[in-house]
């Protein structure tokens, strides 16, 4: 299982259509000037080495590349256009919600690089490159010396309370939503479960839980009982980018979450390059720009899930016979070590 494209259109109601969210190596690189032409300051000023006029201070506005856009937004209310007002205010709720840093305080500068024309902004597919932002969050947060997780965690959290009822906040009916509504709206104000208060043993208390899920504990199909036939694009298969991040994106490893059958999926693409070591500052996949033209060549590059597979019949998370065998042999079945063989992964009615 994994968050895919049409769980993000529903939970949060951003566009999957449009273009893909990549840029240029020049603009990757030198993403400050574009903060420059924002703020109508020169880098001397925007790293905080020069006063800005009329500010009052310095102020490190572009640090570790990070960009503190809430005060660049206080700024440009009195030193701004409309227009550079509103690219900040979309520059400080865009890095703030769906591409969210560790840092707190300051935003990822190469989000502006996607609000230099605002005009353009509706033509970007942003579902997509707040997933490839998720993934590469939650694979740095996997590593042992990671100490907390980025990314839209909204999203995270909503996904997991529509897929997985026994973690939802207790004694809570979430409400029905609109068909143009956000499906996260359904846990606005709701406190996460709290079956424990206490925090030094919370942690394995969600492991054990995670470990004793059953295939039937799971809504496997939360939104729609073929949801690739509203959010067709769910089906690519492919690279998707936000910036300078790229992950892969394969949903024929979770035919379940269509309604179909799971089979042996084909092996993985390789990136060009992959370093994941302990440390998550060390976090490095590098994918060829080359593999983004499959984006816009859908026909060629989704899974064909009718000739691929079938509808379930039985159950929602039936299999064909061989795919449990496989997936034991190349997961990981157990959060816990400790907490006996994979025999829960064997479906009982197979």
């Amino acid at each position: 299982m994994t968050i895919l494209l049409h769980d993000v259109q529903y939970l949060l109601q951003i566009p999957v259509e449009g273009r893909l969210m990549s840029r240029t190596s020049e603009q990757l690189d030198h993403p400050e000037v574009g903060l420059c032409a924002l703020l109508g300051m020169n880098s001397e000023q925007l790293s905080g080495r020069s006063e800005v006029p009329g500010f009052g201070n310095k102020g490190k506005w572009y640090e570790k590349g990070g960009f503190l856009a809430e005060m660049a937004t206080r700024y440009l209310q009195v030193n701004g256009t409309h227009v550079t007002e509103a690219q900040s205010y979309l520059l400080l709720m865009l890095g703030s919600t769906l591409f969210v840093d560790k840092s707190r305080d300051r935003v990822r500068p190469v989000v502006n690089l996607f609000l230099d024309e605002l005009e353009e902004i509706d033509q970007y597919s942003w579902a997509s490159g707040t997933l490839a932002w998720l993934y590469r969050c939650l694979g740095q947060a996997s590593r042992a010396g990671a100490r907390g997780v980025a990314g839209c965690l909204t999203l995270l959290q909503c996904w997991i309370y529509e897929y997985f009822p026994g973690f939802r906040p207790s004694h809570f009916e979430p409400p029905v939503v609109g068909p143009y509504e956000a499906w996260a709206s359904r846990w606005i104000g709701q406190p996460a479960t709290g079956s424990v208060a206490d925090p030094s043993v919370r942690l394995a208390f969600y492991r054990r839980a995670l470990d004793r899920l059953t295939p039937s504990d799971v809504f496997w199909t939360p939104f729609h009982q073929r949801p690739h036939q509203v959010v067709r694009r769910s089906l690519y298969t492919g690279v998707i980018r936000f910036a300078d991040i790229g992950e892969f994106y394969d949903p024929a490893r979770c035919l379940r979450q269509f309604g179909y059958r799971q089979m042996v999926p084909p092996p993985p693409s390789r990136p060009q390059r992959a370093d994941r070591p302990e440390a998550p500052g060390g976090y490095v996949i590098r994918i060829p720009e080359s593999f983004d033209a499959a984006w816009d060549a859908l026909l060629s590059h989704m899974v064909h899930i009718d000739m691929y597979s079938q509808p379930w019949r039985t159950y929602p998370y039936e299999t064909t016979v061989d795919y449990l065998d496989w997936f034991v042999a190349h997961s990981h079945c157990r959060v816990l070590r400790d907490d006996g063989d994979a025999d829960r992964l064997v479906d009982p009615q197979r």
